[in-house]
């Protein structure tokens, strides 16, 4: 499904919208039990140490910077909010009333949506989305307002599925992270990379967290050769682009660059 949706795309477009089959209520029921494409029954809410290892490369690089501001859009119960270096001063941002009055112990949490905060101009020295892009109505919107309120030469660390993938390829319909009805924005690495650079970012690097996760296990690899079943954890599945904000010096010389190369044509 999503590839060839993908094969489909205009240079202009950035990602596949799907339409969830019933409207979406982030509140309570939705941190409570809930079925993995696995069929494993789980409770999103409690899974505190789980989401810190799921964001455990991200982390490591927000605690390797010079601390500053972070603020963590969607930052739900504050799992990963926990685990960033207490020298930074922490700022959170949700939606859900029920998952924001849970992550208020660890960090500064205003919810709502981005645009309603109203943080100053270049306010965070770094900013996390960390699968929350693919929930997003409208993601254009949110990124044009989280490179406002990023300083110059910040991070944005941007986190999602690709739906474009091996997996997504060969299984179509059965890709796993189709399961979650909430996926409604669709990226590939390809189109993901195209809008980041459009904002005026520089995606200095892509990672594809598996080998260092609890995925990668034999069980998992050998479920490759079942394609009549859902997909299983495998390398390419979720992808993390590490985004630097650009000045306006260094996104008119970007600028030039393509005005000389259309010259030349």
């Amino acid at each position: 499904m999503a590839g060839n949706k993908f094969d489909r795309l205009n240079y202009d477009e950035y990602f596949v919208r799907r339409t969830p089959p019933q409207a979406v209520d982030f509140e309570e029921g939705y941190w409570g039990e809930s079925t993995d494409p696995d069929g494993v029954i789980r409770n999103i809410g409690e899974e505190r140490e789980h989401k810190r290892e799921l964001a455990a490369t991200e982390l490591s690089f927000i605690n390797a910077l010079t601390p500053g501001r972070v603020l963590d859009v969607g930052c739900g119960v504050g799992a990963i909010l926990e685990g960033v270096n207490d020298s930074w001063e922490k700022h959170g941002l949700e939606v859900s009333q029920y998952a924001a009055e849970k992550a208020q112990p660890y960090g500064e949490i205003f919810c709502g949506e981005l645009h309603q905060a109203k943080y100053p101009d270049g306010f965070f020295d770094a900013i996390l989305l960390f699968h929350v892009i693919e929930h997003l109505q409208s993601p254009l919107e949110v990124l044009t307002e989280i490179r406002r309120i990023l300083k110059v030469d910040g991070w944005l660390i941007v986190g999602t599925p690709d739906f474009d993938c091996g997996c997504a390829r060969k299984y179509g319909d059965q890709f796993r992270l189709l399961h979650d009805i909430t996926h409604i924005t669709l990226f590939s690495s390809n189109s993901l990379f195209r809008m980041m650079t459009d904002l005026g970012f520089s995606v200095e690097k892509t990672e594809y967290p598996f080998f260092d996760t609890k995925y990668f296990t034999k069980e998992n690899l050998l479920r490759l050769f079942d394609d009549q079943a859902v997909s299983p954890p495998f390398y390419g599945n979720i992808m993390t682009k590490y985004c630097r904000k650009l000045s306006k010096e260094e996104c008119e010389e970007r600028v030039e660059y393509l005005k000389t190369l259309i010259d030349r044509m």
